[in-house]
């Protein structure tokens, strides 16, 4: 135990309203440290660490309620790359992506190029998660699935004549429509899934504790709601594949397979339809 000499040592003033980064995780690497700077600055804590962090201004009550996203967001971060993202990466992927309270970000104390690799979890145009995090979530979804003797499903979505599209209509177009279809993923799917561009115009939603009878009515519900999408003078259609864990597909590999055979069932079908793999058909 520290007496109270040595702890008064560790207070960090922040009147100044600027912090480093070795400052922030000081106050805030323990509860009860952050209890005694709130105690300490309750009208400027939190407000304070954010511009130090962003270079932005916030009311303390919204820079407070900020906060507990962003430490919220990195604990996730944390458990979907199963490593230390840091405060500053999950600030920024936050108020970016999450929050959107942050348009031009000016994260302190990081190389910008090692940066921008290892905050990027979220595909841009989509809005989805990037291909890196669904290689780390397949594998961890798995694993808790076959430890805790649960259901788990894979949806592989491809939009159906895409390029005739591109070429119809232009790229600009084209980037519209996927932009469309990330936002309808994301309004059809429940917090606990996770909907990623897995590359080009092909999606993914990893779906957790979900059976093979329900997560068909979610892609139903998808396939339908990007058919009734309408785009300048055109709409479009998506093929769905769905595969699950089952004795058969118990690694990420044999999974996707799974979920692409299907896929490719349905667009050999006519398009436009969902198949369930034989092979993720579950034992009762």
């Amino acid at each position: 135990m520290k007496n109270d000499n040595q702890q008064l040592e560790e207070i960090i003033t922040i009147e100044s309203g600027s912090l480093s980064l070795r400052e922030i995780s000081h106050i805030t690497s323990t509860p009860e440290r952050l209890q005694f700077y709130e105690k300490k600055y309750p009208d400027i804590l939190y407000s304070t660490l954010l511009m130090s962090l962003t270079h932005e201004s916030y009311t303390e009550a919204q820079a407070k309620r900020l906060w507990s996203g962003i430490r919220q967001h990195m604990d996730k971060l944390n458990n979907i790359l199963q490593r230390d993202v840091g405060l500053s990466v999950a600030t920024l992927d936050y108020l970016t992506n999450c929050s959107e309270h942050l348009s031009a970000p000016k994260i302190i104390e990081q190389d910008k190029s090692d940066f921008v690799s290892r905050a990027a979890t979220i595909d841009e145009l989509t809005g989805l998660y990037i291909r890196d995090v669904f290689d780390v979530m397949i594998k961890t979804s798995i694993g808790n699935a076959i430890h805790n003797n649960t259901p788990l499903c894979l949806l592989m979505i491809d939009i159906d004549d895409f390029k005739q599209v591109n070429d119809n209509y232009g790229h600009m177009t084209g980037d519209k429509v996927l932009a469309e279809l990330g936002a309808c993923l994301k309004q059809s799917i429940r917090e606990s899934d996770m909907a990623i561009r897995y590359g080009g115009e092909e999606l993914s939603v990893i779906m957790p504790e979900t059976k093979e009878k329900n997560a068909s009515k979610v892609g139903e519900r998808i396939r339908k709601q990007v058919e009734q999408l309408e785009f300048d003078g055109f709409s479009v259609t998506v093929s769905i594949g769905l595969g699950s864990l089952n004795k058969v597909c118990r690694t990420p590999e044999t999974l996707i397979s799974a979920a692409d055979e299907a896929l490719y069932e349905a667009k050999h079908n006519g398009k436009n339809q969902l198949i369930i793999s034989q092979c993720a058909i579950r034992e009762n």
